[in-house]
Parts: C-alpha cells; sequence; structure tokens
C-alpha cells in the first residue's frame, strides 16, 4: 500500500531554501509479512568509508536481558510481552532493508524494536510486521526518531546526544532546519531553533561533566534538559564567565551529597541568597534547605516547606479564638485572609520575593 510522506515537502518550500535532497518518501510501498523476530537486528547502519558514522535508532542500548542496572530494559519488555501475550501485537513493528542502498538484505528495526524483544521473550517463532525496502538510511533514522520523540519515550539526553551527532553530520544546516525535519519545536522557526538549541546546549552540559556525572554516580534521568539549564543560568548569575565550569561541578558535587534535595531546589536557594546579598557555596545552599525545613521521607522530599515564621504576641492570641469547626464559612474565609496577609509580610521581610 502507498503510505503518505512523513516528511513536510521540502521541496516546495521557498521561503526556509532547505535542501531539496532530503527525499519526500511518497513512493515509499509497505506490505505485510512474517519474520522470525531473532532475526530482526537492531537500527543501526555504518556508513563511510571508515565507518565512522552511523544512522540508526536514538533509543539508548537497553539490555532487555539485564533485570537490573543503568542499562536494564528488563522490566520494560518484560511488561510489554505480557501484554502482547494477552492483546497481541496491535501495532505492527516497521522492518526494513537496505540493500537498495549498498547496506546489505539484513532485516532492521525501525520502528518496534522493543515489541520485537518481547516477542522474542514470549518465544514467538514467527510474527507479522510491515516491511519495506524502499526506505533510504535518513529516510529510516527520522521516521524512528519521529515514533519514538512523540511516544515520549526518548529521555533528554537521547534526544540531546541523537541532535549532537546530527550537527556534526550535517554542520551546514541551520537550528530551523533540524528542528523543521524532526518535528521539534513549535510551529514558527524560532520555536524549533530555541528547542534545537537547549537540546545541544543540554549536550555540551552532559560532554563537559561527563566525568563529573560518571565520578558522583548521578543518574542522567535526574540530568534532565530544564535541570541542566537552571544549573547553567545559575552559574552565569552568580559567577564569573571564567569560573562557570567549576561553579557547576560544585552544584552537581553538593547535589550528590544532599540526600533529598532536588537539583531545582538548589539552584533556587543559590540564586536566592545571592540577590539577597548573602552568597553562599552549593554546599552551604543544602545546610540552609535542610535548616529551613524541608521535610524528607526515606529520601524523598515530601513537597512541603516550613519556615520560622514570627507572629506578634497580639495576633497569635487573636488566632486562638478562632475554631475553624465551630465558625462559619465567612469567618473561615476571613482567617485565612489573616493569616496569608502574616505570611506575605514575613516573606517580603526576608526577601524572598
Amino acid at each position: 500500500m502507498q503510505v503518505k510522506s512523513y516528511l513536510p515537502n521540502l521541496e516546495k518550500d521557498s521561503e526556509t531554501n532547505y535542501d531539496t535532497r532530503i527525499p519526500a518518501m511518497e513512493r515509499i510501498v509497505i506490505r505485510r509479512i512474517r519474520v522470525d523476530p531473532k532475526k530482526v537486528k537492531r537500527f543501526s547502519i555504518k556508513v563511510g568509508q571508515y565507518k565512522h558514522e552511523e544512522y540508526g535508532t536514538p533509543r539508548q542500548k537497553y539490555n532487555w536481558t539485564k533485570s537490573e542496572g543503568p542499562n536494564s530494559g528488563w522490566a520494560n519488555v518484560e511488561g510489554l510481552a505480557q501484554s502482547i501475550r494477552r492483546d497481541g501485537l496491535i501495532h505492527m513493528p516497521l522492518v526494513c532493508s537496505f540493500h537498495k542502498f549498498g547496506y546489505g538484505d539484513e532485516l532492521v528495526a525501525v520502528q518496534g524494536w522493543r515489541r520485537i524483544r518481547a516477542s522474542i521473550l514470549n518465544k514467538y517463532d514467527y510474527i507479522e510486521v510491515d516491511y519495506t525496502d524502499d526506505l533510504s538510511p535518513m529516510e529510516a533514522e527520522i521516521l524512528s526518531f519521529k515514533e519514538n520523540y512523540n511516544r515520549e519515550q526518548l529521555s533528554d539526553s537521547e534526544i540531546s546526544y541523537f541532535l549532537c551527532k546530527i550537527r556534526k553530520r550535517h554542520p551546514d544546516w541551520t537550528y530551523e532546519k533540524i528542528g523543521e525535519i524532526f518535528g521539534l519545536g513549535g510551529e514558527s522557526p524560532g520555536s524549533k531553533r530555541k528547542a534545537v538549541e537547549s537540546y545541544l546546549s543540554h549536550s555540551d552540559f552532559l560532554e563537559r561533566h561527563r566525568k563529573d556525572v560518571q565520578r558522583l554516580d548521578i543518574s542522567l534521568k535526574k540530568l534532565t534538559r530544564k535541570v541542566t539549564m537552571q544549573i547553567r543560568s545559575t552559574a552565569r548569575e552568580i559567577v564569573e564567565e571564567e569560573l562557570r565550569e567549576d561553579f557547576e561541578t560544585q552544584i552537581l558535587e553538593a547535589f550528590s551529597q544532599g540526600k533529598g534535595v532536588t537539583l531545582g531546589l538548589l539552584c533556587n536557594t543559590l540564586r536566592s541568597e545571592y540577590r539577597r546579598g548573602n552568597p553562599v557555596s552549593p554546599t552551604e545552599a543544602v545546610d540552609l534547605i535542610r535548616e529551613s525545613g524541608v521535610l524528607l521521607s526515606e529520601g524523598k522530599r515530601s513537597n512541603k516547606c516550613y519556615v520560622n515564621l514570627f507572629i506578634p504576641p497580639e495576633i497569635a492570641s487573636a488566632l486562638k479564638k478562632y475554631e475553624p469547626h465551630k465558625i462559619s464559612t465567612s469567618k473561615r474565609t476571613h482567617l485565612g485572609k489573616i493569616i496569608l496577609d502574616i505570611v506575605e509580610s514575613f516573606l517580603k521581610k526576608e526577601g524572598y520575593f
């Protein structure tokens, strides 16, 4: 059957002047076939004279046979295998061969690699898949990325690493073009540019602090794009340019030692104290967070925070007269306003806002 293009018709886009060599994919024919799932390989095609470039899935190489560890994919695949045993394969994997483009006749999973691994876990002799040999490695890569990205199955680090690879492969491509091809950002070129810039900035942060992350055993799941942007902006605000990388390292070290303290809370504390004219080190900021009464429950924040609030004796005496369960709704509202006014006055006085 004929399928519609997965890419915008870049050849007709005169305003952005994109490279017209990017295929439109309208020629692709897909047919349903049966295959042995064990014969389908992960999408990873080495190209170039020295095989130094790679087209492939943006997903990390999780080990579906490992039950524990950072690269374990067992629990995810096991749950999917149970679902397939119960309901069958609802969405067929997309399997390709690149023999028309000179890359052998092996079958590779462009979409649905986890479904194929789950089928192997179920010991199926064969499964039905959608097959095509009309996709080039580049087209397949774009399709694989979009499918995983739209289903929100990619981490920020996976997306950042993938876009960094694309940037190196095509240094002449603008950020707007990358965003358009891979479906990043909003409708406007500016939003596409900002999305790609933020992911590449995230990749740059992870690369600069790769040894720190490994040494401190910090999970990449906690180093999201939003968090690394907070760290970078905090360092940019507080210290000089030549000291920023060291300060970022100090933040990571303080975070690794501050059990239960999130990076976002740590950065907000550093910036708040700096703006109040009381700059502190990241380690001192962790101590301040603990002293302020951030509740910890088995190492996890309960999202409740207490401050030492001073209430004048006369107001405290008046508040004691209120018994919320006995007073009317209007009086309870009035009581709430009094308390909020006290809290607001205190927070302003202490420089919180």
